[in-house]
């Protein structure tokens, strides 16, 4: 190689070339192929004899030793160099850690060993919706006032024995002309009876029954005539119409034979009796439920709050008043407020339909007979009895747990959702006792007592009570404590500038204090002063009857309960030791029971029910008989108001073709008496969980 050829930087100290060097001089184009970026394969001569010195002659050339193959361009040989470093760098940090996973922290061992698992909120499903317009502001619905429940089961109680017997006559009398208006045998004879023919003096007697029904029931025609007046209409303002029509074609059937067969009295008169045997039993039901709730001064109220789990609803039970159970309980029913819309409605298309099948075929006197057939199938038998019969029959029920429902404001608030279950739905006070004292070192049981008892105190838990009751016997105070910190498992504070640890062994393992052999009980109560074992008070938990009962009635009600105990033994391991079924138990985490456990924590203004004792069976029966009397109510409805359609739109064909031989007493009697089938079924239904 000239030495005009040689690059500025020349040989190193040993007269070698650097890679570098010759790539810098064969790249620059006089030994490359021609083109740029381009490879050659350069053969150097091996004439000259070697002498031994390793030194090239030439200096321009580099050795015979050091003769490179294949020369690459230089961007191709970084991008290689710069793979090869990332590689050798990913084996070096797979080398650094490749026996991470064989050495866990140790921590995160503990927390899987000795923390209970816990469930997870899940975020509701977030779907658009549109835009909504503004609601139009309504007056808001006068309350009836706010009677307290002693003064209120009074009231509701005079006058209801003779209700009662005034309801069983008007039944009798309603009997009695059912069977006076079916074509018996004997009634079948056409003859006279001196100088009144029998079909008169049938009808006669029917037209006397239905009067002394209609005295017997006068508050069904006080009070839906005086609802008319004020211009509402309610199932007792379709009776009482009915009811008069009913009398006017009587009437007319007496003076004038116009057409064969007797009026429909009979079925309007069991009509008038079933809208008494209603108000009886929503009365009845009231003061059920007023006298229940007269027997406590502090209830727990039951009230239904918005998300409160996983963004859905739940039931909370909290120490409060009677406020509003009063005016709740003398509100409108769901069938009332049902039948305020859909009364007006049918007795329109019931008017209108009596005009068509007379006056639209020009019959104009048969008005009367039209209208009465048609007011009186509107007026179904189930009208008042389907918030009434399945109320009363529950309240019943109810008062033998020491429950009442709120009327029907909290009765409609009742759908799916969580029961917010605490300790002392679990366990009331009396179920959990200490077995015994164990005290370690040279500290004294008063002490121990007192430090364990004051932080359960201010864990504020079931245990709490009966921890206070061993205080007092072992003559101990509650100590100052700060620095309060709550923990899966246990709880933490400091007490005159010690450390206290009070919790369940496991939670003992997670703070590092030793337990001796045989001590790991699961149901005990343990306390650490500095980090020593001072004491251990093992525990006897007593499951009430009524508790595995009342979770499989939360299940089946389409109900979850979410375990808020504070409590650090009460975990789902523990009470699926007790043969309790925890298949739909959601158990947050401890940060979210305290909270949803607080008893300062705001709760909705309606009441769904109040409750007079403690215990889950008395919660869950209170929620799952509300949710059941909110169902049936409903569905007693529905199938009222079919049949009262379909009775208008057969009688309506019946009349309109003047079918007097289809539409008859005993024909109308069993089709009212299908459409009672199932109410009676629900009301059946309503407590039996």
């Amino acid at each position: 190689m000239s030495d005009q050829h040689k690059g500025p930087s020349g040989p190193n100290q040993d007269g070698d070339y650097s890679v570098e060097e010759i790539l810098a001089e064969y790249g620059s184009g006089k030994y490359a192929s021609g083109k740029p970026g381009g490879s050659k394969v350069v053969a150097f001569s091996q004439s000259e004899p070697d002498n031994g010195d390793s030194r090239p002659k030439h200096p321009d050339r580099p050795p015979a030793a050091q003769v490179v193959g294949e020369i690459m361009p230089k961007g191709v040989r970084r991008n290689l160099a710069a793979r090869l470093s990332t590689l050798l760098s990913r084996a070096d940090h797979y080398a650094d850690h490749m026996y991470d996973q064989a050495e866990p922290d140790t921590e995160t061992v503990k927390a899987e060993k000795y923390v209970p698992g816990v469930d997870q909120e899940r975020e509701p499903p977030r779907r658009p919706r549109p835009a909504a317009r503004p609601p139009k502001p309504r007056k808001p619905e006068q309350m009836p006032p706010d009677i307290p429940p002693a003064q209120l089961a009074a009231q509701l109680q005079k006058g209801l024995n003779g209700m009662y017997l005034r309801k069983n006559l008007a039944l009798l009398c309603a009997l009695a002309c059912a069977i006076l208006s079916i074509d018996l045998p004997f009634f079948t004879w056409t003859g006279a009876l001196g100088t009144l023919p029998l079909t008169t003096l049938r009808q006669v007697l029917v037209l006397a029954l239905m009067v002394l029904t209609a005295l017997a029931c006068y508050e069904v025609f006080t009070g839906g005539l005086g609802r008319l007046l004020h211009l509402q209409v309610g199932p007792d303002t379709l009776a009482a119409i009915a009811w008069l029509f009913t009398a006017l074609d009587s009437v007319h059937l007496i003076a004038a034979q116009s057409r064969p067969g007797l009026s429909c009295g009979a079925v309007i008169s069991i009509g008038v009796a079933m809208v008494q045997q209603g108000n009886l039993l929503r009365r009845r039901g009231d003061r059920i439920s007023a006298k229940t709730l007269s027997r406590s001064n502090a209830p727990y109220v039951v009230t239904l709050d918005e998300q409160q789990w996983s963004g859905l609803p739940a039931y909370a039970k909290w120490s409060g008043t009677t406020a509003q159970f009063g005016s709740q309980l003398q509100d409108e029913d769901g069938a009332q407020k049902a039948y305020r819309i859909a009364a007006p409605l049918l007795l329109l298309g019931a008017l209108l339909c009596a005009v068509m099948a007379s006056l639209g075929r020009g019959k104009p006197e048969m008005f009367v007979w039209c209208a009465s057939c048609c007011l009186t199938a509107v007026t179904a038998w189930s009208a008042t009895l389907s918030y009434a019969m399945p109320y009363c029959r529950l309240a019943n029920r109810l008062q033998k747990s020491g429950a009442a429902l709120a009327g029907w404001p909290g009765v409609e608030r009742c759908q799916a959702g969580g029961i917010l279950t605490t300790d002392l739905d679990l366990f009331p006070p009396g179920t959990v006792q200490v077995r015994q004292i164990k005290v370690f070192g040279q500290v004294s049981t008063e002490k121990v007592v007192a430090y364990t008892a004051t932080l359960l105190r201010v864990l504020n838990c079931g245990l709490a009570r009966t921890f206070h009751d061993l205080m007092r016997t072992q003559g101990a105070l509650y100590r100052e404590v700060s620095g309060v910190r709550y923990h899966e498992g246990g709880v933490s504070g400091v007490i005159r500038n010690q450390e206290i640890l009070v919790g369940t062994a496991a939670f003992m393992h997670m703070m590092e204090v030793s337990l001796p052999q045989g001590l790991n009980i699961k149901t005990a109560v343990f306390c650490a002063i500095d980090g020593q074992l001072a004491g251990m008070f093992p525990l006897q938990y007593s499951v009430p009857s009524g508790v595995s009962p009342a979770l499989h009635a939360i299940t089946q009600g389409g109900l979850f309960s979410v375990l808020v105990t504070r409590d650090f033994n009460l975990i789902p391991e523990l009470l699926e030791r007790f043969k309790l079924p925890v298949d739909r138990l959601e158990f947050p985490p401890v940060e979210r029971r305290l909270e949803l456990s607080r008893t300062d924590r705001p709760h909705s203004q309606v009441p769904v029910a109040l409750l007079c004792r403690e215990g889950l069976n008395v919660f869950a029966d209170a929620v799952v008989g509300g949710r059941r009397l909110r169902t049936a109510t409903r569905l007693g409805i529905v199938f009222s108001l079919v049949g009262s359609v379909l009775g208008l739109a057969l009688t309506f064909y019946l009349t309109s073709l003047s079918a007097w031989a289809s539409l008859t007493t005993t024909s109308f009697l069993i089709f009212m008496l299908v459409w009672m089938v199932p109410q009676l079924l629900l009301s059946n239904w309503v407590d039996q969980f």
